[in-house]
C-alpha cells in the first residue's frame, strides 16, 4: 500500500478536525440513483485508508523523536506518549467515522433500490450478499430483473448509457 505524504495544514472544519483530506462530494438525490452510484456515493469509504495512514504517520514521528532523543529511554518520556495519544485519537475517530459512513452507504443503497424498483428490502439484502461485482453492475442487474416503480426517459437513457 502506497502511503501519501501527510497533507499540510489547510482550512479545516472544527466539526471534523480529525480529517486531513477532502471528503467525498455527494450528488443530490434529484440527480437519480444511477448517477449517484457512478459518482461513488455508495462505495467503500476512504476513511479506513486514512486511519491506516495515521498509524504510519505516527510511527514516522515516533521514529524521528527517538532518533533526536537525548535521554536514556525515549519510550518512557511523556512527549512520546503525547505523540502516540494524539495520533491514536485521530485514528480512532477516523475508524468510528468510517464505520458510520459505511453503514449509511449500505442502508442508503438498500433504501434507494427499494424506492426505485418493485422489490423488498429482504430481496435486496439477499442479492447484495451473493453479488460480487461493482455497485453499478448491481444496479444494472436489479434493473434487468425487476421493474421500475416510475420509469422516466431520464432513467432509461441513463441505464442504456451504463449498459454500453
Amino acid at each position: 500500500m502506497k502511503i501519501p505524504s501527510k497533507p499540510k495544514r489547510g482550512k479545516r472544519s472544527p466539526f471534523y478536525w480529525w480529517r486531513r483530506w477532502k471528503s467525498h462530494q455527494y450528488l443530490p438525490v434529484r440527480k437519480g440513483l444511477l448517477a449517484r452510484i457512478q459518482n461513488g456515493d455508495f462505495e467503500y469509504p476512504e476513511l479506513f485508508d486514512w486511519a491506516k495512514y495515521e498509524l504510519h504517520y505516527m510511527q514516522d514521528e515516533l521514529d524521528k523523536f527517538t532518533n533526536e532523543y537525548q535521554g536514556n529511554d525515549p519510550k518512557e518520556d511523556m512527549r512520546y506518549y503525547d505523540i502516540q495519544k494524539r495520533y491514536m485519537k485521530r485514528h480512532n475517530k477516523l475508524f468510528a467515522d468510517a464505520y458510520e459512513v459505511e453503514h449509511r452507504h449500505l442502508t442508503g443503497l438498500i433504501d434507494a433500490l427499494v424506492k426505485e424498483f418493485i422489490i423488498t428490502k429482504e430481496e435486496v439484502k439477499v442479492i447484495m450478499e451473493e453479488f460480487g461485482d461493482t455497485t453499478e453492475s448491481l444496479y444494472i442487474y436489479v434493473a434487468n430483473n425487476y421493474d421500475f416503480r416510475k420509469p422516466t426517459k431520464q432513467k432509461t437513457t441513463q441505464l442504456l448509457k451504463a449498459r454500453i
